[in-house]
């Protein structure tokens, strides 16, 4: 969008009803619409003269001698402020894809005749999917605008405004078509899709059901969900396992709205076939044998200014035993014939470590891989890093350094930091060799003391973590308190100020931080193998996993392995993928790898190979792997 319409936008009006005017008036003088009878419409028209001087000003910037609804759909979405987008994750989906759900949604519903079908969105935002509907049923159909919205289009959101901007949205759509009524009976609903009951609705208790829900659920994550809100996810079954996002309740919520022979259609997170958090969901799917068919995004990044990840789903209640998965680039939706898809018996899927969606060929080689030797999460330990939930505050590079300190720069002001309550650590995402370690090591705040403690009649070791009391660290790390005193309003914001902690500058989380030994530092992301090794036993590490060994030589036979054709082909065809062809290497994704056992002999061998192929032969060969099926 043009940056001066947003900058007069952002500027015009925070008032939703003003808002709404400035674009409904808009709409009606550059589609030429000079006399409108419906009352609804009439509320937003500006008449006023200084508002007309603002209308004329903003057309002037517009520029724009065509302004449909998709248009309009996209102002809609646009003007909903950065908080609510948050909280109720509201994005715009694109008309080819609505039109793709609603068409093959239809096409699956096939016990009712197109007239009466019951259309609900759970999650209906400005009304975009109705639109399509409605277009779909006109064409198909002899029904009137009013007849539709009357008999077959049923909505709900959590945003009042949205509701009346799908109202606005469905009239001017009859009225650019040629149907101004004075009212139009709309079935739309202001409320919570976790707590609504639909069943309230005669119409629909009726129909025992919608015969087809379509949508797209809200894209929000689990830390920036309310606590009303996970409150109320604890109703729904498929939210309890993990941190649930918020779109994950929607494929039971929908499925159980649904009558017997109703469909499902949602452009929607392509994580839940994998990920911790849609453990539920996919035993919820497997229990109930659910017709599930999946066209997966994989990478692509469909929605603007937004770094999720897509598919659609289309979901019959009609029982099956397999689910039917396509990879496909969103342009391509309507190129995809039923050929294309591969078939996946729900018994061959893995509900509680994540679906593998391959072919039986790819299949029949991870299986092979994951049976060989032993899994990698059982033979080493795999670490998250340590998380303070406010790195640019504790984690720094020096700008210079005397003999007792660290300086650090922050807001155009230099802080001297005690060397002595420093420590080491590195982001693994900026290493690709070892030796790039020295130069990407940066320093950490760390206010805790570290102790031994006895824990048993053998006077084995245990340590402890403690925090360095404030009065402590005000007298012997005087520096590097005025420094953390600067910052306390901004820690205590951490988890949106919601956690008390046991002191103000304490961490966020207390993970990996007595963790110590030789290790192989790796991403969370990335687009190759790359898994660097460290001898420095103390050195933290942030935003990045390590595996650990207290065996020097087994880390560099496993950094071979790793590295490897083998290895990254299966994480291509395991992992979740993301945008420029990176793949994930986290813990759940690498953990059951099967790192081949090799004896002594082997080892010494793979450890001396140097060319990258002839390591990728000899592994091919102990997994007993052909190359050409690679």
């Amino acid at each position: 969008m043009n940056q001066n319409i947003i900058k007069y936008l952002k500027k015009y009006s925070y008032d939703t009803k003003d808002i709404n005017a400035l674009l409904v008036s808009t709409f009606l003088v550059i589609n030429k619409i000079e006399k409108v009878n419906n009352k609804f419409i009439k509320n937003y028209i500006i008449n006023e003269a200084t508002e007309l001087e603002q209308l004329n000003e903003f057309l002037e910037i517009l520029n724009k001698e065509t302004f449909d609804i998709e248009d309009l759909i996209e102002f809609f979405e646009f003007v909903i402020s950065p908080e609510d987008k948050e909280v109720n994750g509201a994005v715009f989906t694109p008309e080819y894809i609505r039109k793709y759900i609603v068409e093959n949604a239809i096409k699956k519903q096939t016990n009712k005749n197109i007239i009466t079908l019951k259309f609900g969105d759970i999650a209906c935002g400005c009304g975009g999917f109705f639109k399509t509907i409605t277009e779909i049923l006109r064409k198909e159909t002899n029904k009137t605008f009013f007849e539709i919205y009357r008999d077959n289009i049923f909505g709900l959101d959590i945003q009042d405004y949205s509701i009346v901007r799908t109202k606005i949205l469905l009239c001017l759509l009859a009225i650019t078509n040629n149907e101004d009524c004075e009212e139009f009976q709309f079935n739309l609903f202001q409320g919570n899709a976790l707590s609504f009951d639909w069943q309230k609705n005669e119409r629909i208790k009726n129909n025992n059901g919608f015969d087809i829900i379509v949508g797209n659920p809200p894209y929000v994550g689990a830390s920036k969900i309310d606590v009303e809100t996970k409150a109320l996810l604890k109703n729904w079954g498929v939210s309890k396992s993990g941190k649930s996002d918020l779109y994950i309740p929607f494929f039971e919520i929908g499925l159980e709205n649904l009558n017997e022979n109703g469909i499902l259609g949602y452009i929607t997170v392509n994580t839940f076939y994998k990920s911790l958090n849609g453990r539920s969901v996919r035993s919820y799917f497997s229990k109930n044998k659910f017709d599930l068919t999946i066209i997966d995004f994989r990478g692509e990044q469909l929605f603007k200014n937004r770094s999720t990840y897509t598919c659609i789903c289309l979901i019959s209640k009609l029982e099956s035993n397999t689910i039917k998965y396509v990879k496909s680039k969103s342009s391509d939706i309507n190129s995809i014939k039923n050929s294309n898809f591969i078939s996946i018996l729900y018994s061959d899927l893995n509900d509680f470590d994540g679906w593998f969606l391959i072919d039986k060929k790819t299949k029949k080689i991870i299986n092979k891989i994951e049976s060989t030797g032993t899994k990698l999460g059982s033979k080493f330990e795999i670490r998250n890093g340590f998380a303070t939930l406010k790195n640019n505050i504790y984690v720094f590079s020096p700008t210079r350094v005397t003999e007792d300190f660290y300086f650090l720069s922050k807001d155009g002001i230099e802080y001297k930091i005690e060397k002595s309550i420093c420590r080491e650590a590195i982001k693994p995402n900026t290493l690709k060799l070892a030796s790039e370690i020295e130069k990407n090591t940066e320093k950490l705040i760390f206010p805790y003391k570290i102790e031994n403690l006895e824990i048993n009649l053998f006077k084995e070791k245990k340590q402890s973590l403690k925090i360095i009391d404030e009065d402590t660290l005000k007298k012997e790390f005087s520096n590097t308190y005025k420094y953390l005193i600067t910052q306390k309003e901004v820690l205590s914001n951490r988890d949106k100020g919601n956690r008390e902690y046991e002191t103000w500058y304490a961490f966020g989380r207390n993970q990996a931080l007595l963790i110590s030994g030789y290790k192989l530092l790796l991403p969370y992301i990335t687009n190759e193998p790359c898994f660097v090794y460290t001898e420095n036993q103390d050195l933290l590490f942030y935003n990045g996993y390590a595996i650990f060994s207290d065996s020097i030589e087994e880390l560099h036979v496993l950094q071979k392995i790793l590295m490897s054709k083998i290895f990254w082909f299966y994480i291509e065809s395991t992992s979740k993928p993301y945008a420029g062809n990176y793949f994930s290497v986290a813990k759940n994704y690498i953990k059951n790898f099967g790192v081949v056992d090799l004896n002594e002999e082997e080892k010494k061998l793979l450890l001396s190979l140097e060319d990258k192929e002839d390591v990728n032969k000899f592994l091919f060969n102990k997994y007993d792997i052909i190359i050409d099926r690679i």
